[in-house]
């Protein structure tokens, strides 16, 4: 049994990268998501299903007990799941598919567990994951897939899919059946019958629809409660609580341009783990002949990134204050949105790098 009911009362007790690792990564447009929000430890390997599926490119989510000694203890409830990325990247989902692991039901019995408010693409996983070979049923109540508070089905079409793998179908993808961190981290353990799960999951995700209409099912991409039935809202960057002691949350979509952009260049690429080229390389800058070769490095080094990372946005100006001497650099990036004629540009809050390339954010 978990020992939090929520998110925060955990946060508040257990240490990121040390007891519990987040990994995440939004999709583009109309996208399905791929989630494991008791992955690591806990119910091994849904993390490993939800990377394999989402390939290099698709978005997932993984939320990852880094102790099998504490594993259970952080199994949040599907019902209750409030940790704020996992909404965010959710909740701007068109569709969702959450791997979990649950124990036998009848002894040595290799089943997987079909629920969710999504019909359509709950009758598509059926059918692929059955001529693939593997045996599907509906799951008992406890299992909460069809319920509407699970974090599976708040996505904008407030609908999603719960995959419940028994103990014995996910040994059945290992050798020996061994399902410990040391076992499932090695892709080299995997046996056929998890690819062979994954690309029938992948089937059926390749035939949904993903195009939402927009007034029927508006977005839902809050972090704080009901759902929005107008705008599109997300986290708030930095991190913070607002008076309602829920996760602070902004609907105005220049300053989820500002973040995001902040956020990209105060990354350096290698920090995100599963997506290595993310950010921008300012420390490199550090090292340059002159200012103005700084100036002139960082410059490409942000016009590139947004163009890759943040297509929406427009850079007008890139101003770096090297300092060779103390070995700081500041950088100021001045963008507009693309799909705003003539809107007004915005500075993103500085992003200081320090000397061996730690980054910092210096201010507004």
């Amino acid at each position: 049994m978990t020992t939090y009911p929520y998110f925060r009362n955990l946060a508040a007790s257990k240490i990121l990268g040390i007891d519990y690792n987040i990994e995440n990564r939004y999709g583009i447009g109309d996208y399905l998501v791929y989630t494991a929000i008791h992955g690591g430890a806990m119910e091994p390997p849904t993390s490993q299903l939800a990377v394999y599926c989402a390939s290099t490119t698709g978005a997932y989510y993984s939320f990852e007990a880094l102790s099998d000694l504490t594993a259970e203890a952080l199994a949040l409830p599907a019902v209750t799941f409030d940790e704020p990325l996992a909404q965010v990247n959710i909740g701007n989902a068109s569709r969702a598919i959450s791997f979990r692991g649950v124990a036998d039901q009848r002894e040595a019995e290799e089943v997987v567990y079909i629920s969710g408010l999504d019909d359509i693409l709950v009758a598509l996983l059926t059918q692929e994951l059955t001529a693939a070979g593997f045996v599907c049923d509906t799951p008992p109540l406890r299992f909460e897939g069809g319920d509407p508070q699970n974090i599976v089905n708040k996505t904008r079409l407030h609908a999603g899919v719960q995959l419940d793998l028994t103990r014995s179908l996910r040994g059945s993808f290992y050798a020996s059946g061994d399902l410990s961190q040391a076992s499932i981290n090695n892709p080299a353990h995997r046996l056929p019958a998890f690819f062979a799960f994954g690309d029938a999951v992948k089937r059926a995700a390749a035939q949904v629809p993903l195009a939402i209409d927009q007034e029927e099912v508006p977005p839902v991409i809050s972090t704080t409660g009901p759902a929005d039935t107008s705008v599109s809202r997300a986290m708030a960057t930095p991190f913070s609580i607002d008076h309602t002691g829920a996760v602070a949350s902004t609907v105005d979509q220049r300053e989820q341009l500002l973040d995001r952009v902040h956020a990209l260049v105060g990354t350096l690429p290698g920090e995100r783990v599963m997506r290595a080229t993310y950010g921008v390389p300012t420390s490199a800058s550090l090292f340059a002949v002159n200012a103005e070769a700084a100036h002139a490095q960082l410059e490409r080094a942000c016009l590139d990134a947004v163009a890759q990372f943040e297509p929406s946005a427009v850079v007008n100006a890139v101003v770096a204050d090297v300092d060779n001497e103390l070995g700081t650099v500041n950088v100021n990036v001045q963008v507009s949105r693309s799909d705003v004629p003539g809107a007004e540009q915005d500075t993103v809050r500085t992003v200081g790098v320090l000397v061996g390339g730690t980054v910092v954010a210096t201010g507004g």
